[in-house]
């Protein structure tokens, strides 16, 4: 089975979710996510949700390797390895 990792940077207060691009080596999120009292369990779960359905799988083949608690995360994913999630990321993206 295909699996690769993902880094990420969650940018939070946005109005939506969005696919910003890839930047510095990190793809960059924004998401409908308050900062003033983030909390990071809740957050994790809606970025998990949202990739799910961008990428077409299922939530429980996303797991968050490193970076529970920040922005920056490293994010494991089963069942499609690197070309594959930046093909489905690309429509997507913003920038």
């Amino acid at each position: 089975m295909s699996q690769c990792s993902l880094a990420i940077h969650m940018e939070p207060n946005a109005k939506r979710n969005e696919v910003i691009g890839f930047a510095t080596g990190y793809l960059r999120l924004r998401m409908a996510v308050q900062a003033d009292n983030v909390n990071f369990e809740y957050g994790n779960r809606e970025i998990i949700a949202f990739l799910s359905e961008i990428l077409g799988i299922q939530s429980d083949k996303i797991s968050i390797l490193q970076g529970k608690d920040q922005r920056i995360k490293l994010l494991g994913i089963d069942g499609l390895d690197a070309p594959q999630v930046r093909e489905k990321l690309k429509p997507h993206m913003k920038g």
